[in-house]
């Protein structure tokens, strides 16, 4: 309760401060025609998009208290971080009651997820490289395929700068976390360059919980002429870690080793009516893990080839585009049948949209997969946008999703385990029907959305299933799920210099045939923004509450700081306070999240 009243305290402070200054003139503080990319597959704006995107820009990104990805996502509307709790643990996302499995990461609209495991832990980037993140909620297979039935997450990087610029940032901070960074830019005739590599170590504030990674970063692009560029992106992360494990089962002497390389090559052609972009890529993804107190060791290896391509055509009042994809998946592991396997997928999509009277947009979307270990799945999606006015639209969308069986799913193999394990080649699919309404007001000073969303979840896949006539578990094909739920954004600029935010979830997850709610999805997500920015200083107090919480864990409310001051015209220092009044919460069961911490940062650039 105490902590629920001083939420609403919160809430009323910012109340109180909007109605002192509300007389007062703004200037634009919000961009009416901010361009994203995710949602269509090609350049709309945001305020026309048919379904609803959240972008956190690089303005954004250097308010927020964030070591990596996951710490910018979790005062999202909509998105849940699951967090193992120490600075080395997994960070996987869920959007609107999906899995972390049911989201798709892409980096520069490329694919890094893991299909031995499904997720990818956003705990491995860093934000230094970070020039903006789209959020795309709800399903959205009709232009990704697998996997983006609760939505898609596209972290968009950094390019070279016109002038050449060196830039360096050190940290130091609780549990003698270190960060160093080094960062150069520029320009050479037509070639635009970015190079950095990174280095974080830290203890961790449990037991085993260290963390040494270490990160390189490459992006070229190259103009072959006013219409065509060309983009060479290179990624390297090499992660070695304590694995704590749980407060009931911990492990004090278990090891994590990761290694991910990411590799991208772009074709990109803007003409004046015509789109066209072309991606080569390749994904590698290897794990070490060992316990030597449990005499347990395991070696995983997971790579992905593919290529990429699509295509937008404009006219007057119609869009086009269209594209196909071509995919090899491969695992080695040591937990997996026959020690390898593999997969390809073929697929197609199209999409069509139309201004058939001046307010009113149709979207007709559906892509078409061909996957060579289960039946071709098609996923159509049909959404409109009425705009009332150059501030005010609406939008609604309904549409099919679906999640592809992991390899772990399909081949995995753990005889030796206290209780055996084996995957299940014949499972097929979890698919969804999703349905969403909602409402956007964008002026420039104040933003408003409220979005109503519905999931019908079928073919769930059971992962953990005892079948007492082969005498071990499985993953099968049983569950059904419905998730409902409503979303409400507000966003306020009270100055120039000051905004205030606010986004609240309310989420109903159950299982259909038992009606019980789905594990880590709580009812209530609400957050709290103050900010202040200036050419000099800038600074933000954030607050989350997450209270109705499932499997009895208690809610919790936690504040955090932070504060930014330019010393000299290149020289900046930030600190950032996490947990600022020392809360004793779990975000997962057994998991406990750091107390009261800090970080304090200087960056140069010359």
């Amino acid at each position: 309760m105490k902590k629920f009243l001083l939420s609403i305290v919160f809430l009323l402070v910012f109340n109180l401060l909007g109605f002192n200054v509300m007389a007062e003139e703004t200037e634009i503080s919000f961009t009416l025609d901010e361009i994203v990319v995710t949602a269509s597959k090609y350049e709309e704006n945001l305020s026309e998009a048919p379904v609803s995107v959240e972008v956190i820009d690089e303005d954004e990104i250097e308010q927020k208290n964030g070591e990596n990805v996951a710490d910018l996502l979790r005062d999202v509307a909509g998105v849940n971080i699951k967090d193992n709790g120490t600075i080395a643990g997994s960070k996987t996302i869920s959007i609107r009651g999906s899995s972390s499995k049911q989201v798709l990461i892409l980096i520069d609209g490329i694919e890094i997820n893991n299909h031995q495991s499904g997720n990818f832990d956003l705990g491995q980037l860093s934000i230094e490289q970070i020039e903006r993140i789209e959020v795309v909620r709800g399903g959205a297979s009709a232009l990704y395929g697998a996997n983006a039935v609760g939505g898609v997450v596209n972290i968009i990087t950094k390019s070279g700068s016109q002038e050449p610029e060196t830039i360096t940032k050190l940290g130091y901070g609780s549990f003698d976390t270190q960060t160093y960074d080094l960062i150069h830019r520029g320009q050479s005739g037509r070639l635009n360059y970015n190079i950095s590599v990174s280095k974080k170590t830290s203890d961790g504030h449990r037991e085993n919980s260290t963390l040494d990674q270490e990160s390189i970063f490459t992006k070229f692009n190259y103009n072959l002429n006013e219409y065509s560029d060309l983009l060479l992106f290179l990624q390297y992360i090499d992660s070695d870690k304590g694995v704590p494990g749980s407060k009931t089962y911990p492990s004090f002497t278990a090891y994590q080793d990761d290694e991910d390389m990411n590799f991208n090559l772009q074709w990109d052609r803007k003409t004046e009516n015509k789109d066209s972009k072309v991606a080569f890529y390749y994904t590698d993804h290897e794990r070490i893990y060992d316990d030597s107190k449990w005499s347990t060791h395991s070696e995983h290896e997971v790579d992905k080839i593919g290529i990429d391509f699509n295509q937008a055509i404009y006219y007057n009042f119609h869009k086009i585009s269209y594209g196909g994809e071509l995919v090899r998946e491969n695992v080695e592991s040591t937990d997996i049948k026959a020690g390898e396997q593999d997969s390809l997928n073929k697929a197609l999509f199209i999409q069509d949209e139309w201004k058939l009277i001046q307010p009113l947009k149709i979207i007709v979307s559906g892509r078409y997969d061909n996957h060579e270990e289960y039946d071709a799945e098609f996923s159509p999606r049909l959404g409109t946008v009425y705009t009332i006015n150059s501030k005010l639209n609406l939008h609604a969308s309904v549409g099919k999703a679906y999640r592809a069986p992991t390899f772990d799913e399909l081949y995995g193999s753990y005889p030796d385990s206290l209780w055996a394990w084996y995957g299940n080649p014949d499972l097929n699919p979890e698919t969804s029907k999703n349905y969403e309404v909602g409402m956007k007001y964008l002026d420039t000073s104040a933003k408003v959305e409220l979005n109503l969303f519905k999931r019908d979840v079928e073919d769930m896949i059971n992962g953990n299933y005892f079948d007492g006539d082969k005498g071990y578990s499985t993953a099968v094909n049983i569950d059904s799920a419905e998730i409902s739920g409503v979303e409400v954004i507000l966003v306020k600029y009270l100055t120039k210099k000051t905004s205030t935010d606010l986004n609240y979830t309310y989420l109903d997850a159950r299982d259909k045939e038992t009606d019980e709610r789905l594990t880590y999805r709580d009812y209530h997500n609400l957050n709290l923004g103050l900010n202040y920015n200036t050419e000099e200083i800038s600074g933000s107090l954030n607050g989350k509450l997450v209270a109705g919480r499932s499997d009895d864990l208690p809610s919790y409310f936690i504040v955090d700081a932070k504060l930014n001051k330019k010393i000299k015209k290149d020289i900046e220092l930030s600190l950032e306070l996490n947990n600022l009044f020392d809360k004793e919460y779990q975000i997962n069961n057994g998991y406990p999240m750091p107390e009261r911490n800090y970080i304090l940062k200087v960056s140069t650039k010359f």
